[in-house]
């Protein structure tokens, strides 16, 4: 199954609309999962308050901006459009969804049935679990992203996935999967127990942006061209083919360096919350 584009006869930017298999079957669905899953959770659910279920539908809908939007048009035809998608599905739905913290909704609203006769089982079996805590582990979790984001902007894989719709399908299926999984360690994955400490996700999250930033310094300062079939679109945008590059390579070095150091910085704070209230604790008790 590959992504088709639909475009009117007027040849609109804005009616250039991607089927991203991904998208159109894996995020109504979620939706519609979460949906039902937070009804049976009743009027006042434990974790989840009127902010996550927002925060869960709009990384939904930034995956749709990304996968199935114009921009994913555009993205065949400019660089830097690439590099947006990049980010957006990266770097903005992952943690938005995971902030919503899903999986108790997605379970839950999975048929009943269906959810304890094979969704049960299989979550619960020894080799899945230790299947999947290795996958979610920190030592893991990091080399996997830097390797799925690193290696898809060589140019050998990336005109692959540029030219064949299957490739770039691929693609985008492992850049979700390795964002979730590095985010899964910054975040909170409630119901359970994270990985990291408040403060060992500082480091955690600050060596990624070490590899992202110098990717993105790379593909920005280096004199010439890495992605050949850009060199055929890129003038009808009044650009370069070098300047192209240059764009989508300064806004992958600035906006990752900024949504990592956000994460950082919230991670920091919260530190500093849980230090205080341990104090406050202590206090309570000697006084």
């Amino acid at each position: 199954m590959t992504a088709l584009h639909l475009s009117a006869q007027t040849d609109s930017f804005w009616l250039s609309w991607s089927l991203d298999p991904i998208a159109i079957i894996l995020v109504p669905l979620a939706a519609l999962l979460y949906a039902r899953g937070l009804r049976t959770l009743g009027p006042s659910p434990r974790f989840h308050g009127s902010w996550r279920p927002w925060t869960f539908y709009s990384g939904l809908a930034f995956a749709i901006l990304a996968l199935m939007s114009p921009l994913d048009h555009l993205s065949d035809e400019l660089f830097i459009a690439h590099m947006a998608q990049h980010i957006l599905l990266m770097l903005v739905a992952a943690p938005l969804v995971l902030l919503g913290a899903p999986m108790i909704p997605l379970l839950r609203g999975v048929p009943r049935p269906i959810r304890r006769g094979v969704v049960i089982p299989i979550a619960q079996s020894l080799p899945v679990r230790m299947f999947l805590r290795l996958l979610t582990s920190p030592l893991v979790a990091w080399p996997l992203y830097v390797a799925v984001f690193v290696g898809w902007h060589t140019p050998g894989l990336y005109v692959a996935a540029l030219e064949n719709p299957r490739v770039h399908t691929l693609e985008h299926a492992l850049f979700a999967a390795a964002a979730y999984l590095f985010w899964w360690n910054v975040i909170d994955p409630l119901p359970l127990k994270p990985n990291l400490s408040y403060l060992l996700r500082v480091p955690y999250v600050f060596v990624m942006v070490v590899p992202t930033f110098v990717l993105g310094a790379f593909i920005t300062f280096t004199k010439e061209p890495w992605y050949a079939p850009y060199a055929l679109t890129t003038e009808k945008y009044a650009l370069s083919h070098l300047e192209d590059q240059q764009l989508g390579g300064a806004a992958m070095w600035i906006a990752g360096s900024f949504i990592m150091g956000a994460a950082m910085l919230l991670n920091l704070v919260y530190v500093v919350r849980t230090e205080q209230a341990k104090q406050d604790v202590e206090e309570e008790a000697s006084g």
